[in-house]
């Protein structure tokens, strides 16, 4: 018996508790969302000892690459890996995530609803850069309560952390700064991906060293990073990279804020060791976030979407290049839209990756004591 899955989503075998459910009949839906993630066919390839290995050998050459190109490079790194990388990253797994039903299939609303929703609601969003009314934060907390709605369906449940949500941001200084912000940002590419890892570690049929040295060093490298900027600083960049994180001035200064750092970016000056700090830890964490996500291809097999998928994603990555070829501030804007709407309609299956994570021990260890009653 298996627990209930998305419409349309294929959902490999469950792994390491096969054995121990046919023998005590335990299910549970909350550790589905590890395996959910990925394509039938070649979710179970990977699950041999050496498709796992040679995953997490791809997975740890990421690291190291990204690491060594923010450190030499930070703001450069940053910006490349933003506009040139990063659209490609939000097409693609937005055709993913379409294909998976957006992870949302058997939701409080359909998985239509919902895209048509984060759609409506990413356009205030953007729209906010301009108009700077606040509309952000409603936008993006009404999301992230309606993408809870993929796994929870208690209707006042959800209008509770709604009221929640909203009511929090009149008491809390700096709390819609922090949503409209941070959680699109370093919550998204940064914890989300550490999530990811772990549960690539946790799904493993052996237990594997790789697995985990991979998301400690996700944690350790931006704190050495940012630790060792005060001694080893770079020189500043030339004046187009300068211009170009002036897009990104007000957020990146309020991230390094939060961060301790308080860094104050100035276009025409030259960049002070908290700034350093900042942009390596920006540069690595995007970067990694990115590729990340193209070294998974065999795993998620992201790229089998429709033809007429692949001519939208070209289409719409091209006119995005271009934007950015004509005016770095103006490709940063006609972005903007596909960078949100991506991070939003991954929610609900953050929510799920994260449950799954704090579930997994939880419900192994219920099925093996179940089975060890029923087996002595």
């Amino acid at each position: 018996m298996a627990g209930p899955s998305a419409p349309g989503v294929e959902k490999p075998t469950p792994y390491a508790q096969d054995d121990l459910r046919s023998v005590s009949g335990y299910t549970s839906d909350l550790v589905e969302p590890l395996e959910m993630f990925y394509d039938s066919e070649s979710g179970q390839a990977m699950k041999t000892s050496g498709g796992e290995t040679s995953q997490h050998a791809v997975n740890l050459g990421v690291l190291l690459f990204s690491a060594a190109a923010a450190w030499v490079a930070p703001l450069e790194t940053f910006i490349v890996a933003y506009a040139v990388i990063g659209p490609f990253h939000y097409l693609t797994e937005m055709a993913w995530l379409r294909k998976k039903q957006f992870f949302f299939g058997d939701g409080v609303v359909s998985p239509r609803v919902y895209l048509i929703t984060a759609s409506v609601l990413c356009i205030f969003a953007s729209l906010d850069l301009y108009f700077k009314r606040g509309w952000a934060v409603y936008a993006i907390g009404l999301l992230i309560v309606l993408s809870l709605g993929a796994m929870v369906k208690n209707v006042p449940v959800l209008m509770g952390a709604l009221a929640l949500v909203f009511a929090t941001k009149f008491f809390v200084h700096g709390y819609g700064l922090f949503v409209a912000a941070f959680v699109p940002t370093v919550v998204h590419v940064y914890f989300f991906t550490l999530i990811f890892l772990i549960s690539g570690a946790m799904r493993g049929r052996r237990m594997s060293v790789l697995g985990w040295v991979n998301p400690l060093l996700l944690l350790v490298i931006p704190l050495v990073m940012i630790r060792l900027s005060a001694r080893f600083g770079v020189h500043t960049p030339g004046a187009y990279w300068m211009s170009s994180e002036a897009s990104f001035a007000d957020v990146h200064e309020y991230i390094s804020g939060l961060m301790g750092l308080g860094m104050h970016f100035n276009a025409g000056g030259t960049l002070a060791p908290n700034a350093v700090a900042t942009f390596r830890f920006l540069a690595f964490i995007y970067l990694h976030h990115y590729l990340n996500w193209f070294a998974k291809t065999e795993l998620l097999a992201w790229h089998k979407v429709s033809r007429r998928s692949w001519v939208a994603i070209v289409t719409i990555y091209a006119a995005m290049i271009g934007s950015y070829a004509y005016n770095f501030a103006v490709g940063f804007y006609a972005s903007y839209f596909v960078s949100l709407l991506h991070v939003l309609l991954e929610l609900p299956l953050n929510w799920r990756g994260g449950v799954g994570i704090v579930a997994q021990p939880w419900s192994a260890w219920r099925a093996r004591r179940a089975a060890e009653v029923l087996v002595p």
